[in-house]
């Protein structure tokens, strides 16, 4: 079956790339990456994944803030820094 998709520049590069080093045509290297990927997402999770924190020394002020959050106030100190005589 044909179809047409819109795929990045760098992905198009990628599986090219990966087409000519395993000696095998774009197509196969198109459903082999699709198998893979749709393989992958038919596997069932297992369980909680607990991960280990460490104290990062946020101050008080910005705990419970998002990095998004913490990103912008970085970033409009350093725009009132940098706007200063």
């Amino acid at each position: 079956m044909r179809t047409t998709i819109d795929i990045s520049d760098a992905l198009l590069a990628e599986l090219r790339k990966r087409a000519g080093e395993r000696g095998k045509s774009f197509r196969e290297v198109i459903e082999e990456t699709l198998q893979i990927g749709l393989a992958g997402t038919a596997l069932p999770r297992s369980g909680e994944v607990r991960l280990k924190t460490y104290p990062v020394g946020i101050k008080a002020a910005y705990r419970g803030t998002s990095l998004n959050q913490l990103y912008d106030q970085l970033e409009s100190e350093d725009h009132l820094r940098a706007s200063e005589p």
